[in-house]
């Protein structure tokens, strides 16, 4: 199977441990966080052509965020402008448990196209999301919102619906710097 990937992300990626808490209080593996820091972006890029370079600052924080480096990963997706700026920064907010300024966030972002997909990978997975027409990052927040104030019947479905929107707007945020 061809990578997805240049080597650095997917190695990055390989870590099954990481993005498995729903709301982290800090990374677990600083090493790993050490490594996406000092990276260069040659190395993060491994040769692949941006025709978008404003999107790898996404791309970077993307990785600190899978590793739930979320302050690093904020820094990266602030200066990112438009609607795919605006969903990451929900995400980040989101695992923050700043779930104001996620609701804000994910209203400017709107709906991205990789939402359909997300919702069909995850339909019969999650009984919350199931019973949507669509991926709804509103009721994504609302389940981390219940989930820090004690539903923790909820962890599991969290880390489902989390680790697919990352996967899937992670690829997206890759292939939009493509160009592709």
């Amino acid at each position: 199977m061809a990578q997805d990937f240049p080597d650095f992300i997917e190695r990055v990626l390989l870590r099954e441990d990481a993005l498995r808490r729903p709301l982290p209080p800090e990374p677990l593996d600083i090493e790993m966080v050490l490594r996406i820091r000092e990276a260069s972006d040659d190395q993060l890029l491994g040769g692949a052509q941006l025709r978008s370079p404003e999107l790898l600052p996404l791309l970077r924080g993307g990785l600190f965020y899978y590793h739930d480096a979320l302050d690093e990963a904020r820094r990266h997706a602030e200066p990112v402008g438009g609607a795919l700026g605006d969903y990451w920064r929900q995400m980040i907010a989101r695992r923050a448990g700043e779930f104001d300024l996620a609701r804000e966030c994910g209203r400017r972002a709107g709906e991205l196209p990789p939402f359909q997909l997300m919702m069909r990978l995850v339909a019969d997975e999650s009984p919350h999301m199931g019973r949507q027409s669509n991926w709804d990052a509103y009721l994504l927040n609302r389940l981390g919102e219940q989930y820090r104030f004690g539903d923790t019947d909820l962890e599991a479905e969290l880390r489902k619906l989390q680790r697919v929107e990352f996967d899937q707007i992670y690829r997206y945020t890759w292939h939009r710097a493509l160009g592709e």
